[in-house]
């Protein structure tokens, strides 16, 4: 019997996704885990395995630019040799059983083996190639960033863009590079270098979905959210200590070098755990304070911003920490991250210390109370036990909700990890 491809729901959080690029056709034998298509959400795209192996009969939502809501009908799959009708479908809207309907049944029991025209021997996208024939691109100049090199509608909207530089450049999109195990300064760099790279004075850039969503996520924060921003002076020569006594210990229990961030992360956590408020959500007319803490870190890619999540922070060891946040940047700059990655943040940390910022603000990510803000180290005179001396010190910022949190909560939260990060307890380590 024929069954339905659904739009699936892959976290809480999820309402709603977009049908990126089928990778097979009607007609195609499938089996049970192929990759079928890709699909995109309000955060990341990902892949949708085949339930079962089978005859793709109908694809009956096609890749565009509009999203639809999980549980809509995507295509129709049959077994082999199965005679399918749209009347033998079960659980098909009749809209969409209206749209399938063909003058007669299909018989799936024979061979298809389609011819392929020369662009889609290219391997690009259904969205890809109309937008390369509107405007008059030639795909052979393409090179595509998608899975086995396909080429899809960011890679042409690049190359368009990169028509445009001055001197006539040739340029063709950014391949994805290999993540590394540490995002460093000067990796931060080279991804904010080529983030701007083809862009000139009098270029029309063309905002991507991804910035869109990111656009529009954060308007809607900034101008509903009442923001609260404070900052604090900390001496982080104890921080810089700690990491160098830790590098070759957690090098050797992990296999990954630990970052300031991960410090961070634990230390964030326990302070949450004394400042609930922000590991919360405003619902309606209610706060909910939720169980576990789940710490989103803000990683720049060559497509702009996305926050993975480590997960229950206050379960882990920092060994643990330090693990699950390498893994995350590097499927986060490879761009392999799943939906899970990303949903169910509780509270964020925005490190721009690596591009030599000093201290800034930031816009909270809804539904969350809190962001944290973290600039640069630097030498500066310091006055110890009444004694003036050179230290590292650094600016770190709160931007809080002001509907949840009071001015003095958040005052208190950010002292308290002042006060944690200039000693940094032994039970960190």
């Amino acid at each position: 019997m024929a069954w339905n491809i659904i739009m699936p729901k892959l976290g809480m959080t999820m309402k709603e996704g977009r049908v990126v690029e089928w990778l097979v056709k009607e007609g195609d034998r499938v089996e049970k885990g192929q990759i079928i298509l890709h699909i995109e959400s309000d955060k990341i795209q990902f892949e949708v395995e085949s339930p079962d192996s089978g005859i793709m009969a109908k694809l009956l939502i096609m890749p565009s630019e509009e999203s639809v809501p999980v549980g809509e009908v995507l295509a129709i799959m049959a077994k082999d040799g199965e005679k399918w009708t749209p009347e033998g479908l079960v659980g098909l809207s009749s809209e969409k059983v209206a749209e399938s309907r063909e003058p007669a049944p299909v018989a799936l029991n024979q061979e298809i083996v389609p011819m392929l025209s020369s662009e889609e021997r290219l391997k690009a996208t259904p969205v890809a190639k109309k937008l390369a024939q509107e405007k008059g691109v030639d795909l052979n100049r393409v090179k595509g960033s998608g899975p086995g090199g396909r080429i899809t509608r960011e890679d042409v909207e690049s190359f368009l863009l990169s028509q445009s530089v001055t001197q006539a450049q040739t340029q063709v999109p950014v391949p994805v590079k290999e993540a590394p195990k540490e995002t460093t300064k000067e990796i931060a760099q080279e991804i904010a270098a080529e983030s701007v790279s083809s862009v000139s004075l009098g270029s029309v850039i063309p905002l991507s979905r991804q910035r869109k969503i990111i656009a529009h996520r954060l308007s809607t924060s900034y101008s509903t959210v009442p923001h609260i921003y404070l900052f604090s002076e900390i001496d982080s020569t104890e921080l810089k200590a700690t990491r160098s006594y830790l590098f070759p210990l957690i090098k050797a229990e992990t296999g990954h070098d630990i970052s300031y961030n991960d410090i961070l992360i634990k230390l964030v956590a326990s302070t949450l755990l004394k400042y609930p408020l922000f590991n919360a959500s405003l619902e309606a007319e209610n706060i909910r304070v939720w169980d576990d803490i789940n710490i989103g870190l803000a990683v720049a890619t060559d497509d702009g911003l996305i926050v993975p999540v480590v997960k229950a922070v206050q379960k882990k060891s920092l060994g643990g920490i330090v693990t699950e946040r390498a893994g995350l940047v590097e499927r986060a700059l490879g761009k392999k991250l799943a939906f899970a990655d990303v949903e169910a943040g509780t509270f964020t940390i925005s490190n721009l210390g690596m591009y030599g910022i000093d201290y800034f603000t930031a816009i909270i990510n809804p539904p969350q109370t809190g962001i944290l803000t973290v600039g640069r180290m630097v030498d500066k005179p310091w006055v110890v036990n009444d004694q003036l001396t050179v230290r590292s010190v650094m600016q770190l910022g709160i931007a809080a909700d002001h509907r949840v949190v009071d001015g003095a909560v958040a005052a208190s939260f950010l002292q308290d990890l002042k006060v944690k990060l200039e000693k940094l307890p032994h039970s960190l380590i």
